[in-house]
């Protein structure tokens, strides 16, 4: 009998010593999963301002698009469009810019094909849109020269219009007119 009590005795301290390691293994897990899910907002956050400036380069497409077909202004233009924002003095914008639309394919209309001597034709224009997200604090009508980018996107499209009716010689002659303000403001 005196041996069981000798040998409790010597076992009281390493149910201690279990507890305390079994918390350290569980604090571990802790912060390791706490580490995992910091990175995995990040990461969401990133891949959401990705997509907002690819959504922002694509709709620039959009406004070159409806410009070029509905009133026939291919040349290249810039627009800042703002974001509200909760904070007094933090300005966001998305700034585009677009390259001219240029007329790279003029073959008569696919879709014409009984009118023989058409003057219909089937026009592909290649057209470029930046995005760039930007951000400052001040003013909001006096953004920094070269402001640092937050997140950026080039988006190239290939357009077809058919049928249409086009000169491509002077298309191009007019949107590179620098007098027209056709390629100067091109990125």
């Amino acid at each position: 009998m005196p041996r069981t009590t000798h040998n409790r005795a010597r076992q009281e301290g390493s149910v201690y010593v279990l507890s305390l390691l079994v918390l350290l293994i569980l604090t571990i897990i802790g912060l390791s999963l706490s580490l995992v899910t910091q990175s995995e907002m990040r990461i969401a956050a990133n891949e959401r301002l990705t997509h907002e400036v690819f959504y922002a380069a694509n709709s620039a497409i959009d406004i070159a698009t409806a410009k070029a077909f509905v009133v026939q202004d291919k040349r290249s233009f810039r627009l800042d469009l703002a974001e509200p924002t909760s904070l007094p003095n933090l300005n966001i914008r998305h700034r585009l810019e677009v390259s001219p639309f240029l007329p790279i394919l003029n073959l008569p209309c696919n879709l014409c094909q009984i009118n023989a001597d058409t003057e219909f034709k089937k026009i592909n224009h290649a057209v470029a849109a930046e995005a760039t997200r930007i951000a400052w604090n001040g003013l909001a009508n006096s953004p920094p020269a070269n402001p640092t980018p937050l997140a950026q996107k080039r988006l190239s499209v290939l357009i077809s219009f058919q049928p249409m009716r086009e000169d491509t010689a002077s298309a191009v002659r007019a949107i590179t007119d620098p007098n027209r303000g056709g390629m100067k403001n091109a990125f």
